[in-house]
């Protein structure tokens, strides 16, 4: 396979209503051999220019939910590799390259993630973040399912493998199942999708930069997919409204462990740890959030007068992730040394790819709603 021949893989990008973002992966993925199949879901479909069409990329407008759209994806996968990517964002080449190769080689995973960045258009700027580096590896050891299970499950944590690069056996298995049922929080099915994953076998962290993660939007949230007003993952789950549908939740998670093989005993343990030590693990984040946000309005408050303060939340707080958590992204060329830093590896042109075209869309009209 040469550096450039992604033609084993093939990419999911489901979407509703952000057209300008869906032509930017046009123009991102036609000059490569990626398969792309992108699945929207809103009421009415984009036009696509033909000079933004290429013959690698399959825009299939569906109208359904969109549970429904990831759940049937598989039909659409032909090839031995899969990923999902979300519409606003990118994968790098190179590091989608890295990790066919590293599957290529070792039989014994099913797939990889690599490093990620956020990154945002700020008054004309291209900014960008580490993301993620609290991500831990599974050990070497983990070739069992009760070890996976033991490393990934709450208290402890690996991961995330919503955006890994799978083989595509285990890539279907995942989304079929983990997809397969609405719930009334956006938030439950990569708990799901992260448990199958462990059960399954094991991914592995390459030390490359793949996953540009966008913070350009707020998380798309309506009937399909709800994710605020109370349908957040804690919300969810303590909400005696959804009670029937935790217990189906609850239930998926069980029959999984126990199609596993594992014993009733064991399936009951690891299944109270994926989800009442998930939810107690959500409650300690979100405190430890807060107070990290209360402590440093505290502080900017004993520096700036009310007239500084404006002027300085107007001028380096203007994004939306940004002004609720009081960090600010970097200029490519200290990204990069940051990087060098750490050991990722990463392609500094197609870093400017995603500058451009991020530089590009933020220069385009508002959309339609959808």
């Amino acid at each position: 396979m040469s550096k450039q021949d992604l033609s084993q893989l093939t990419i999911v990008i489901p979407t509703v209503s952000r057209p300008r973002f869906i032509l930017r992966q046009f123009e991102y993925w036609r000059s490569t051999s990626a398969n792309i199949v992108i699945l929207d879901g809103a009421q009415l479909p984009i036009e696509i220019p033909l000079s933004l069409q290429a013959p690698n990329i399959r825009y299939i407008h569906t109208g359904t939910r969109f549970n429904e759209r990831l759940a049937t994806a598989s039909q659409y996968v032909h090839t031995e590799y899969c990923a999902l990517l979300c519409d606003d964002e990118f994968f790098t080449v190179s590091g989608l390259q890295s990790a066919i190769q590293r599957l290529e080689v070792d039989e014994s995973i099913v797939g990889c993630v690599g490093r990620s960045l956020y990154f945002f258009v700020d008054q004309g700027r291209f900014l960008l973040k580490d993301a993620y580096r609290e991500w831990r590896p599974f050990s070497q050891a983990a070739t069992d399912l009760m070890r996976r299970l033991d490393e990934d499950l709450p208290p402890n944590k690996t991961h995330k493998a919503q955006f890994a690069v799978m083989r595509s056996v285990a890539w279907k298995s995942m989304y079929e199942s983990a997809y397969a049922t609405y719930f009334s929080s956006g938030y439950t099915y990569e708990r799901i999708l992260n448990l199958q994953r462990t059960i399954i076998g094991r991914t592995e962290l390459l030390e490359c930069l793949l996953w540009f993660r966008s913070m350009e939007n707020p998380p798309i949230s309506n009937e399909s997919v709800p994710r605020v007003a109370g349908r957040d993952f804690l919300s969810w789950a303590r909400n005696p409204e959804f009670a029937s549908e935790v217990a189906g939740y609850r239930e998926i998670a069980r029959s999984l462990l126990l199609a596993a093989g594992l014993p009733l005993s064991d399936a009951l343990r690891f299944e109270e740890r994926f989800f009442v030590d998930g939810v107690q693990q959500t409650v300690i984040r979100k405190s430890k959030f807060r107070k990290r946000f209360r402590d440093k309005f505290r502080q900017q408050l004993l520096v700036w007068s009310p007239k500084r303060m404006r002027l300085f939340v107007k001028r380096h707080l203007p994004n939306r992730l940004l002004a609720i958590s009081g960090w600010q992204g970097y200029e490519i060329d200290k990204m990069c040394v940051s990087l060098a830093e750490r050991g990722t590896e990463f392609d500094r042109d197609e870093i400017e790819i995603i500058r451009k075209l991020s530089l590009k869309t933020a220069g385009r009209s508002v959309e339609r709603a959808g």
